[in-house]
């Protein structure tokens, strides 16, 4: 073998070998970019999991407040907001039935406070009648023959539904999730 074919054999054996040692290399850095990828995807979902579930809990642990406020403010704040629900529907009904006779139906407990406000805010003379069968959130308001109905309470219960269902939801995502 001649010199030529000696240094041919060595620059081909070199460059096959650089040629495997680049696929090597390529290879390499292609699996790394997929163990990475697979971490990070991995990563991701154990994030998204780990946020779902906190405010799962997050949502869960505030349902004793939304139970109080539901059960002990509104209806408070329902019984403050019936005479302003009242002089407003009163007032409204007043402007196609005026001279007409005003009647306001309301529970035992709500008459002091709606004769009231009536006296301060209707100009017309006005009857509060005593319903015991209505609640402290209901009323009915009559000017003639034109009557409307006041539920504060119906409004209560299903704010108080919705929410139950809702907690009772989350409860159950977190328990199947």
């Amino acid at each position: 073998m001649s010199s030529d074919g000696i240094e041919d054999q060595k620059l081909q054996s070199f460059e096959e070998g650089y040629q495997a040692g680049w696929d090597d290399a390529v290879k390499a850095q292609a699996d790394e970019k997929m163990k990475i990828s697979a971490e990070f995807g991995q990563n991701l979902q154990d994030m998204s999991f780990t946020y779902q579930e906190a405010l799962s809990k997050l949502t869960l642990s505030i349902e004793p407040v939304m139970a109080q406020i539901v059960d002990k403010l509104l209806p408070a704040l329902a019984r403050q907001a019936l005479g302003a629900h009242v002089i407003e529907q009163l007032c409204e009904m007043l402007k196609d039935c005026a001279g007409q006779p005003i009647e306001i139906v309301v529970a035992p407990a709500s008459v002091e406070t709606i004769k009231e406000l009536g006296e301060k805010s209707l100009t017309d003379t006005f009857e509060v009648v005593e319903e015991a069968s209505l609640g402290a959130g209901q009323a009915f308001v009559r000017v003639g023959a034109t009557e409307r109905s006041i539920d504060l309470d119906s409004v209560i219960s299903g704010v108080s539904d919705a929410l139950s269902a809702f907690f009772h939801e989350t409860g159950q995502e977190m328990n199947n999730g």
